[in-house]
């Protein structure tokens, strides 16, 4: 009879590659288990999120994988020595009492060997003294409000009293905190509502708009355009451009000229009006021979206008 063949091993080849398969998958969950995020998981490897899904589907890990970024910390793996790796110093954790842990420290520790390690026990929901995040946001959210109610849509004052003092927020930082206090929708609105009622008392003049919020000319633009409103503010800037075109002659559009001559520049119709008004005061220039108290009597001005006028048209002529 004969002798049974011993078992055949496989190749060399073959058992290099279950290692290698093996190690690829350890070092794949261990990384999801200290991420807990698919995309961080990536980005450590170098690799995009199709690749690692890939790489995951080879392994037959995807599963298992995206269980752990979706569970919670009693289902990631009980850690284990690793066979023949040689063990750290010990570790030393804060006890929950001094007398209360002696003595079963002392009952429990090994005869030899290294001290054995003190493990705080788990903190239970009745133990914590800080808001959990779900009741900390309607509190954060009741601030900004009340803040809101008192200081107005205005990001310089809001940064400067959620600042440190003399170290306001940062805009990024202000816009951030009303986000995570679901108040986005709310300061926009509130700053739309703003913007729209400074515009109509300054009749479209940007520049008493921006200094009354204690903004730069340039910033006033960018919010305007960041809540949408650069069409609407437009329309009542050109609104405000006929009203100025259509005062009366002679003397609502020569008080204008002089005393309002920065509004128009903010309007862009300074120099368009200064040439109206200096083309049709010439004829009553002339009749009255350079004197401004005859100046003054046609054109119905004060005495003060008509002396602005007359060097107006002095230097135009």
């Amino acid at each position: 009879m004969a002798a049974a063949s011993p078992p055949t091993r496989p190749p060399r080849s073959s058992r290099t590659a279950t290692q290698d398969r093996r190690a690829r998958s350890e070092r794949l969950l261990a990384l999801f288990t200290w991420h807990r995020d698919a995309p961080l998981v990536a980005r450590s490897l170098g690799l995009s999120l199709d690749e690692l899904d890939a790489q995951l589907d080879e392994l037959k890990l995807r599963r298992k994988a995206y269980r752990l970024v979706r569970g919670s910390e009693f289902d990631l793996p009980i850690a284990r020595a690793v066979p023949g790796a040689r063990s750290g110093p010990p570790v030393r954790r804060r006890a929950r009492s001094a007398k209360t842990e002696a003595a079963p420290a002392q009952e429990t520790a090994p005869a030899s060997g290294p001290p054995a390690t003190e493990i705080a026990p788990p903190e239970t929901p009745s133990a914590r003294t800080e808001p959990a995040p779900d009741d900390a946001v309607p509190e954060q959210a009741a601030e900004l409000l009340a803040l809101l109610a008192e200081v107005g849509p205005r990001r310089g004052p809001l940064a400067a009293r959620l600042g440190r003092p003399g170290h306001p927020l940062p805009e990024r930082v202000l816009l951030a905190r009303f986000r995570a206090a679901g108040l986005e929708r709310e300061l926009g609105q509130r700053e739309r509502d703003l913007l729209r009622g400074l515009f109509a008392r300054h009749r479209g003049g940007a520049r008493a708009v921006a200094a009354e919020l204690g903004l730069e000319p340039d910033d006033l633009r960018r919010l305007v355009r960041e809540r949408g409103l650069a069409a609407e503010i437009e329309t009542l800037r050109e609104r405000f451009r006929k009203e100025a075109r259509n005062r009366r002659w002679p003397r609502e559009q020569i008080e204008q000229l002089l005393r309002r001559r920065e509004w128009l520049e903010d309007l862009g119709i300074a120099a368009e009006r200064e040439r109206e008004v200096l083309s049709r005061a010439r004829p009553a220039w002339e009749r009255s021979a350079g004197s401004a108290a005859r100046l003054r009597r046609e054109l119905r001005l004060s005495e003060s206008d008509a002396r602005a006028l007359q060097a107006l048209l002095t230097r135009d002529g």
